[in-house]
């Protein structure tokens, strides 16, 4: 009875004994997620451009307006003509959101959203539909817009100017056949 109750006070003393004890194990955090895609589209509203260039590789020569594209993150240029004369030209940034955090015991962090821009090549200018907003301007002011509308944030530069003020020398991705 005695080597008993000494087992059973050894087990109970070790128990208690292990039991204030605190393990502390460091979670590894796990890989961050990945970037969420970019998609880039030209369209219009009212008149369609008689002309649109840019230098951003993943859109194709004579792209189908009013759809988007797969692109890569990055500063591009562009030029649109509104008829042989007038035309638009500036800057547009595509950007990619960034994936979550990893999580605690190597689990991956979510994906980061899709961006989406699609550049409306209206004759008065840009504008962002989701925006709620139209930016008009004179011959030769420039237009910065930069903002986030929703998941996407919008950086584009842009100034309206004749051939006679800035010959181009840019052969279009795509050119109206109307005219």
């Amino acid at each position: 009875m005695k080597s008993l109750f000494k087992s059973l006070s050894v087990a109970l003393s070790v128990s208690v004994l292990l039991s204030s004890c605190v393990f502390v194990i460091d979670p590894v955090p796990g890989p961050d997620g990945r970037p969420g895609d970019a998609f880039f589209g030209v369209d219009y509203d009212y008149a369609m451009p008689y002309s649109y260039w840019d230098n951003n590789a993943n859109i194709p020569n004579n792209p189908v307006l009013g759809s988007f594209y797969p692109t890569n993150a990055g500063v591009f240029e562009f030029e649109y003509f509104i008829n042989p004369y007038e035309y638009w030209y500036g800057t547009y940034r595509i950007f990619r959101n960034a994936g979550g955090l990893g999580g605690t015991n190597g689990a991956q962090g979510a994906p980061g959203l899709d961006t989406y821009l699609m550049l409306i090549c209206n004759p008065d200018g840009f504008y962002e539909e989701r925006g709620n907003y139209k930016v008009n301007a004179e011959m030769g002011e420039t237009i910065v817009i930069e903002e986030m509308v929703g998941n996407n944030r919008i950086r584009i530069e842009m100034t309206k100017t004749t051939t006679d003020i800035r010959p181009t020398t840019n052969e279009p991705k795509y050119l109206n056949a109307q005219f």
